[in-house]
């Protein structure tokens, strides 16, 4: 069968897909990733085929400018994001949750995947008739395209399924408003994108284009919301881009070697030489202090930066090295620990190999709670936002490093995560599954 990924060009969201990619192509199913012409490096670096779809998104600056192409302002628009990862009860008002919808349609979804990226992808799709399409949980044009050439579609997570719940909250308050109160800015959003390629909205159908036909579902079941979504299980598979191992990367290390990875996303988007966590802005931490800090002990203390922030840094002690990448998959076997934003890949990765870690939340998505769930399950510690200090990551990491049972923890983790069915191993579910939903 053909397969098309579809994925807004941010690599750390693309390197989620590639295994499953892989999988498919190694089965012996045709394969195509779809996205702005940004990413159509990094995809055919894979070896996967890409098809490039719309203008550049270039995200960076999107980060820098607030949000949309040529607007001024400060990240408004991915601090909204995290709209749909609110979870109080006391905070998930109509008021709230429409506002939150409203925002998406308006702002996000039109960003990431505006109509000039969703008229080339439903032309393509139209013109290589895919069987399936597989788009990631933010890339919204993925099932309008896929109902567009009558594929199959699966959405495929990239951390905790923070829009599912808050759709299933959205319908239930819908259903309760008078008639006059029933504003569905969801509703309008799809009709208009639909109406443009022929195609009607038809009642459920925002269901479906919103949480797909199915769920590939990466995250590990203890870490999963309880939402009542159909879900293909799939073992999270380390893939950290295209890369070669450094020759230190295999020395065994002379005194426990530590990991300070604060992920690709804050490395490449942000830049700057603080540590932004879960509060805010107002909550940073300087780089070089915390560096400093943490080599007081006595450890190997391994230190991914981008370039400017390594530009920035004053001379460090021996024990420090700074590198600007180095693949997590290669590294962490060698590690005693790591100190880590919470993304999803770098977690992902983290518990793939085991390793007792401690989580600095970014602000992004579900990297507080992804922390929270790791300590809860006793494979390492979790700092609220108002606890990072560099005092406190130091007490902390000495509590990895002498206190067995986090590694305990994380092993039992280990463990559980390769009981679950790999890529390759979850095909024929992703092929039967094509043949029930593909009209």
């Amino acid at each position: 069968m053909r397969v098309l990924f579809t994925v807004f060009a941010a690599k750390p969201h693309f390197y989620n897909l590639v295994p499953m990619a892989w999988a498919l192509r190694a089965a012996g199913h045709e394969v195509r990733v779809a996205s702005q012409p940004d990413l159509m490096e990094a995809v055919t670096r894979t070896g996967l085929t890409g098809v490039p779809v719309g203008d550049e998104l270039n995200l960076s600056n999107s980060f820098a400018t607030g949000g949309s192409r040529g607007a001024e302002g400060s990240g408004a628009t991915w601090q909204r994001l995290s709209g749909v990862t609110e979870t109080r009860a006391e905070k998930l008002t109509w008021d709230y949750v429409l506002g939150t919808f409203t925002i998406g349609c308006s702002m996000e979804y039109e960003h990431m995947a505006d109509q000039t990226m969703l008229d080339d992808l439903v032309h393509f799709a139209r013109s290589w008739q895919p069987d399936l399409v597989v788009w990631d949980a933010l890339t919204l044009v993925g099932p309008i395209a896929a109902r567009a050439c009558g594929a199959a579609h699966a959405r495929m997570l990239f951390g905790l399924d923070y829009a599912s719940r808050m759709w299933s909250t959205y319908q239930r308050f819908l259903a309760e408003q008078p008639p006059e109160r029933r504003d569905d800015p969801v509703a309008d959003w799809l009709t208009g994108r639909l109406s443009r390629y022929g195609l009607t909205h038809e009642p459920d159908l925002a269901t479906e284009m919103m949480t797909g036909q199915w769920t590939i579902d990466p995250t590990p079941s203890w870490m999963q919301l309880p939402l009542e979504v159909p879900r293909t299980p799939v073992r999270y598979v380390p893939f950290n881009g295209p890369t070669a191992v450094p020759d230190w990367v295999l020395e065994k290390p002379s005194r426990p070697r530590v990991c300070l990875s604060l992920g690709m996303s804050g490395r490449e988007l942000l830049g700057g030489d603080k540590v932004s966590v879960a509060g805010g802005a107002s909550t940073e931490v300087s780089f070089h202090e915390l560096l400093v800090t943490l080599v007081g002990l006595d450890i190997e203390l391994v230190a991914t930066l981008s370039a400017d922030q390594l530009a920035a840094l004053p001379a460090l002690p021996d024990n420090v090295r700074t590198v600007e990448f180095v693949p997590l998959n290669e590294l962490l076997p060698s590690c005693a620990a790591i100190i880590h934003h919470g993304g999803f890949g770098t977690v992902g990765n983290v518990l793939a190999h085991g390793v007792p870690n401690l989580t600095i939340p970014a602000p992004w998505w579900d990297e507080a709670d992804l922390g929270r769930c790791i300590a809860a399950r006793g494979a390492g510690l979790f700092l609220e936002p108002d606890e990072v200090t560099p005092e406190a990551l130091r007490d902390g990491l000495r509590r990895l490093l002498e206190e067995p049972s986090f590694l305990t923890g994380a092993r039992q983790v280990r463990e559980e995560l390769l009981a679950t069915p790999s890529p390759a191993e979850v095909v024929r579910e992703v092929e039967e599954l094509t043949r029930r939903h593909r009209r």
